[in-house]
Order: structure tokens, then C-alpha cells, then sequence
């Protein structure tokens, strides 16, 4: 659970800073316009994957009336 919390806050920061490259610096004015659309679109993957790693379920982590096996 930990490793994957770390993966969601590291793919997280690397989402910002990518989104943040992509709109915020002029230095990719000399980048041509695929580039900077690969830039936020990574961003932007990078960003939905660590959301859904942290908020992800582990199979150890769920209780019983979640998983709707509670032995009975």
C-alpha cells in the first residue's frame, strides 16, 4: 500500500510538472506543436494514473462488505 501511495504522489508530481511545462514556459515555443501536445498529453496520463493508483482498493486492504464475502 505504501509503494503504491509513493507511485500516485511521484506520477502525480511528474503529471503537474509536465502540464505545467506544457502551458507555463516559453522555452517550448521553439518545440514544434506535436511535441507539446505529447508533453500535456503525458502530463495528463500521468496525472489519471497516480489518481487512480490512490485511490485504488488493494485485495488485502478491503473488508468483507465491500468485497461482499463476508462468510456467510
Amino acid at each position: 500500500m505504501i509503494r503504491q501511495r509513493v507511485l500516485a504522489v511521484l506520477l502525480l508530481v511528474i503529471g503537474f510538472l509536465a502540464l505545467a511545462l506544457s502551458q507555463a514556459f516559453p522555452v517550448l515555443d521553439d518545440l514544434p506543436t506535436l511535441a507539446k501536445s505529447a508533453i500535456a498529453v503525458a502530463g495528463a496520463a500521468s496525472t489519471l494514473t497516480g489518481v487512480w493508483l490512490w485511490f485504488r482498493k488493494t485485495p488485502e486492504g478491503s473488508s468483507p462488505q465491500t468485497t461482499g464475502d463476508d462468510g456467510r
